[in-house]
């Protein structure tokens, strides 16, 4: 089972609606998906309909603790994400060898920088969200530092809530591109329909099933799919092509 690990360089970015419609569309693709949490203060449950009272299972609870929506298998590590015992743990499980049946999507919280740089050497990828706002974007230079270039061999970029109309967040974008080139697989469009749904507690697809965010997250599920089965470091095709 191969591992995407989902994490920013900053909070508030949307790597959990990331994480969460990535684990859909990976699932629609016919992978028994596993979705695995690290975050304290958790919202992954609303993207999936789920009332935040809910409380997910353990990696390690037993199957039948199990909380499945659309079959996808929600769990929460509810130790330190820094546990030197995780990721011999995830081995044991079988969640880190290539394969496109069975996937692990990871969601670290940003404060989590340390135990991400010890993830992304086991994943098959590391799938970063950004916004096309000043704060996020002045922390890219740091993080390409800090990550080196063999973890920036397995890392993609989304820009993630992109306003279109707006020329700050439409240079934002192109400063993206071109610092990361074709490794910038894809943008989500700003859409008001994203925290309606989570506010109705229905998923997204469910309550605007028309919505453009929806549209953009399923073809970044798409643009991960060649990871899943790739044992290079690099799995992004030198050919591929720049998001629009």
């Amino acid at each position: 089972m191969p591992m995407v690990l989902c994490h920013a360089p900053k909070g508030g970015t949307g790597t959990t609606f990331v994480a969460a419609h990535l684990a859909m569309g990976l699932a629609a693709e016919g992978a028994d998906v596993t979705v695995l949490t690290m975050a304290a203060r958790d919202t992954m449950a609303l993207h999936f309909g789920l009332s935040q009272a809910i409380s997910l299972p353990s990696l390690t609870a037993p199957a039948d603790e199990a909380v499945l929506v659309g079959g996808i298998n929600l769990r929460y590590w509810h130790r330190s994400a820094e546990d030197a015992d995780l990721l011999p743990m995830l081995n044991d499980l079988g969640y880190l060898t290539p394969g496109k049946d069975r996937v692990l999507v990871v969601d670290m919280p940003s404060g989590e920088f340390r135990a991400a740089l010890r993830l992304v050497e086991h994943a098959c990828a590391h799938l970063c969200t950004l916004t096309a706002q000043p704060d996020t974007l002045a922390l890219l230079p740091q993080m390409f530092g800090e990550t080196g270039s063999e973890g920036l061999l397995r890392t993609a970029f989304v820009i993630n809530a992109l306003d279109e109309t707006r020329r700050l967040s439409r240079h934002g974008a192109a400063f993206v591109r071109e610092l990361a080139g074709q490794r910038l697989i894809g943008r989500i469009r700003l859409d008001e329909a994203v925290p309606e749904a989570m506010a109705m507690l229905q998923p997204l697809s469910r309550y605007a099933p028309a919505s453009a965010a929806l549209h953009d997250a399923r073809a970044i599920s798409g643009a991960i799919l060649p990871a899943l089965e790739s044992t290079a470091a690099s799995w992004i095709a030198p050919t591929a092509s720049r998001a629009a």
